[in-house]
This record gives structure tokens, sequence and C-alpha cells, in this order.
């Protein structure tokens, strides 16, 4: 277990450094510099308070939607804090979050920590479909600008969306129809070995078990409407921070806001990737795209990508001490959670 720690550290280390590399490499430094002194960050700052504070307070309330079949009456504060201490974790400990929002959040209301896990991944899947259906409309939106920007992509591009679109579809399945969905799961899955079978029948019922609360149509339009505004708040938090760094100056509204869903989705992609907070994966996307689908020049993507990324860090670092402090937690008690995930 302690290798597989220290390999998993080593492992985001090096995605780390590899990414960040890839993003700074023959950058002209005193350049970016300037730009980073010069940057009016009041946009910055009100595009990274939209997708933090506001993105967790919508957050929290679809959270609470997905745990009224567990337990009525939750506090919305437990909730908000539960979510922000989270995200601060995972900028320490990729991937750890999940963990360590239901563990609190079982302390602070006394409910099962399981059932409380099980609505995380139901709402990360969610997640997903909000991210293949915003990916599968970008990629469609672009198609002519990557064909330009990646000659090679061409037609693959339609061809990606259709698969998006495809995965997306069982997604939808598997939330509507989880019996029969998992039916399907454990006839696949009784041909694998006994342990990976059980583990794999385990975690599938667990999920599709949370998604009883779709069989409630007032909850699943709640869901639907706070998963679309989740995603406008995102949206907004790419969008806005443009103005800080001049890029699509010009651009209609409408036009900049097509352009940041591309990144934002590009983003999302980046977030997929192991390392603490994307530090890497996040500044080489914002650079790639900025700079090849809109012709941002380099300095000024790398200006917007470090500034987002810096601001975001500090804000949930942040507001995740405040509850910490707040609510007298232990760091090394949490911590030693979130290293579970490790």
């Amino acid at each position: 277990m302690v290798k597989k720690k220290k390999l998993n550290i080593l492992i985001s280390i090096s995605l780390v450094v590899f990414f960040l590399y890839l993003a700074f490499r023959n950058v002209n430094f005193s350049e970016l510099f300037e730009i980073l002194q010069n940057t009016n960050y009041i946009y910055v700052f009100i595009g990274t308070f939209t997708g933090v504070v506001i993105g967790s307070l919508i957050r929290s309330a679809r959270w609470k939607v997905l745990l009224e079949p567990v337990s009525r009456g939750l506090r919305f504060r437990n909730l908000f804090s539960s979510t922000v201490i989270g995200y601060m974790f995972n900028n320490f400990f990729p991937r750890s979050g999940e963990i360590i929002r239901p563990y609190i959040l079982g302390k602070q209301e006394n409910i099962s920590k399981a059932s409380a896990f099980a609505t995380v991944i139901v709402e990360r899947i969610i997640d997903t479909v909000m991210f293949l259906l915003m990916f599968a409309v970008a990629l469609i939106y672009f198609k002519d600008s990557i064909s330009r920007a990646i000659p090679e992509i061409g037609s693959a591009v339609l061809l990606l969306s259709l698969l998006i679109f495809l995965l997306l579809l069982c997604i939808i399945f598997m939330m509507l129809k989880p019996e029969t969905a998992l039916a399907f799961i454990k006839f696949f899955s009784k041909f694998l070995p006994d342990k990976i079978h059980k583990r794999v029948d385990d975690i599938f019922s667990s999920m599709l078990n949370g998604f009883d609360v779709l069989k409630t149509p007032s909850l699943f339009l709640k869901l639907a409407f706070y998963s679309l505004m989740l995603w406008i708040a995102y949206l907004l938090s790419a969008y806005i921070p443009f103005y800080s760094f001049g890029i699509l100056t010009g651009t209609t509204l409408l036009k900049g806001l097509w352009n940041a869903n591309l990144l934002l989705v590009l983003i999302n992609v980046a977030m997929f990737v192991p390392s603490p907070a994307a530090t890497g994966p996040y500044h080489w996307i914002c650079k790639v795209t900025l700079m090849n689908m809109f012709y941002v020049s380099e300095a000024a993507s790398l200006g917007y990508a470090t500034a987002t990324h810096a601001m975001m860090f500090l804000m949930y670092l942040v507001m995740g001490i405040y509850f910490l402090i707040s609510y007298n937690y232990k760091i090394s008690e949490i911590k030693e959670v979130a290293e579970e995930k490790l």
C-alpha cells in the first residue's frame, strides 16, 4: 500500500512537470511577466468567484436534491462546507474530494457515508453527461476551425461526436433504467475472475441504486435545472477572464460564449489527468486552445492560464481553510481519509 501511494505521488509529480514543460517551453517569460503585471485582475476575480463560489453553491443545492431519498432537511451550510473542503483537498490529492465530501457530511449530519458516497458517484455521472453533451456540440460547432488547426483530424471530428452521443445515450439509459442496466452488467461481469466480478457488481449496484432519485419527476427536473445552471456558472468563469487579457476583443457576446464553451470542454478533459489541481494539463490546454483556435498570443494564453488557475487554487484554499477552522476539523484526520484515494 505504501509503495502504491509513493508510485501515485511520483506519477502525479511527473505529470505536473511534463505538462508544465509542454506549456512553458520556449515562452518569452519577459513578455509573460509584463502581461501578468499589467493585467486588470478584476475580471479574473469575478470569473473565478462565479465558478468557485457560485458554482459550489449550485453544486451543493444539487447534492441536496440527490440526497433527499437518503435524508431530508440537510443543512445547506454543511453541504456547502463539505463540497468546498473536498475541492480544496482535490488540489493536493487528485480525486480525493469524492471520498472526503461524503465523509465530512456523514459526520456533520449523522447519515450513512456509503449512501452519501453513492450520490457523489451519481453526481459525477451527471457531470459526465453534461460534459459529453457540450463536448459533442462544441466539436460540431467548431468542426471547420478544428480542421484548419489540425488538418489530420478533419472527418474524425464528426465520428468522435457520434461516438460521444452514443456513449451519452448509454449513460442516460443506465440512469433511467438502472435495473435493466445492472442485469446487462452482471451478465457480462460473470466472465471475469471472481474477485473482480464481485467488485464490479458491487460498484455498479451502489452507483445504480443512487439513480433512484431520477424516478421522481420533480427531483429529476431539479437535477436537470441545477446541472444546467452549474455549467453556465463554469462557462462564465471561463469567459469573463477573457476581458482581463484582451482575448477575443471585438467578438460578439454569443461568439465569445461559444469560444469559452470550447475552452471549458477542453479544460474538463485536462481535469481527467491525475495531477494536483490539474496543474500543468490546465496550462497546456489553455495555451494550445487559445493559440491554435482563437489565435491569441502565447504570452496572453499562458497569462490567462496562470492567473485563472492561481485564482481558483487560492479561492478554494481560503474557503476550505475557513471551514476547517470553523468546524474545528483536524487536518491530519482528513488527510488520512484523502490518502485512501492515493
